[in-house]
């Protein structure tokens, strides 16, 4: 028997829908992602739901909690691009076969293993303070972190589930700054603000964590960074960083990789603080005319 022909799209509904998913499928492929909504829904169902537990049979001789440390352990030893089922299963002593029966593929065992290496933010050390103090001590937290886990840094902006850990992160922060007054719209900005700060400027240091990660010593790294710096100096096409690079003030020296200050070599961290002080003067600034 002849199967129905196919349905034709309504023409208002049924062709807005159609359209979506055009677009959908084009922004997909101009990313190189492949994007399945109900794929996403299931890995997020992975990330939030306590996996079942067998009631009757031999005991699994892995467990899901096992399979996210191994992967862990994968991109810890290497990168990103190394957390893969077979790698993983090679570090277990099982078969990739093994590993689909907790993730249905790669991506949803390296939306587990990401969450898993976030990790919840510490608890603040001793009483709380005014809320730079306590900004201070997230941002330095999360940084910490990325240097921890070079390889979270290398995920790709695409769509993906959040889990647990990455929202802990941002309840901790709004917590912070929930007694300033200011609205909800205005916490979340901030957030923005903040996290974007943070993990901008981490860069170099992330960078550091993941040469030294790979058996490059931390001179080795600073010399090969200043070289590169160094090829601005008296290049016509960068004039204004020759100059500042080439300054008694604010030029690099054989002892810093990294622009001094007045004179004086300054450490990342000192970089890191400078910067992290100006985003939260502008925020005490918003503050006040609020």
């Amino acid at each position: 028997m002849a199967g129905r022909p196919a349905a034709k799209p309504r023409k208002n509904g049924g062709a807005k829908a159609l359209k979506q998913t055009k677009a959908e499928s084009l922004s997909a492929a101009s990313s190189g992602v492949a994007f399945d909504s109900a794929d996403i829904a299931r890995r997020s169902e992975l990330l939030w739901e306590a996996p079942a537990k067998p009631t009757r049979g031999p005991k699994a001789a892995l467990t899901r909690d096992d399979v996210v440390a191994a992967a862990i352990r994968v991109a810890d030893a290497g990168d990103l691009a190394a957390l893969t089922m077979h790698a993983v299963a090679s570090e277990l002593g099982f078969t990739p076969m093994a590993l689909y029966r907790y993730f249905p593929n790669k991506e949803a065992l390296v939306d587990a293993a990401v969450d898993a290496a976030l990790g919840s933010p510490p608890a603040r050390p001793g009483p709380h303070e005014g809320w730079r103090a306590e900004i201070r001590h997230w941002s330095y937290a999360k940084r910490a972190m990325l240097c921890a886990r070079p390889w979270l840094a290398e995920l790709p902006f695409v769509a993906a589930p959040h889990g647990p850990n990455w929202l802990s992160w941002h309840e901790a922060f709004l917590r912070t700054i929930a007694h300033t007054g200011l609205s909800p719209e205005d916490l979340m900005d901030v957030l923005s603000v903040v996290q974007g700060y943070v993990h901008g400027s981490s860069d170099t240091i992330i960078s550091l964590a993941r040469a030294t990660s790979r058996g490059i010593t931390p001179e080795q790294w600073a010399a090969a960074v200043g070289a590169d710096l160094c090829r601005a100096i008296n290049d016509p096409r960068y004039p204004m960083l020759s100059g500042i690079l080439a300054s008694s003030s604010g030029g690099i020296t054989e002892t810093s990789s990294l622009p001094t200050k007045h004179g004086k070599p300054r450490t990342m961290d000192e970089c890191f603080d400078w910067g992290l002080e100006r985003v939260m003067d502008g925020i005490a600034l918003y503050m006040e005319r609020k």
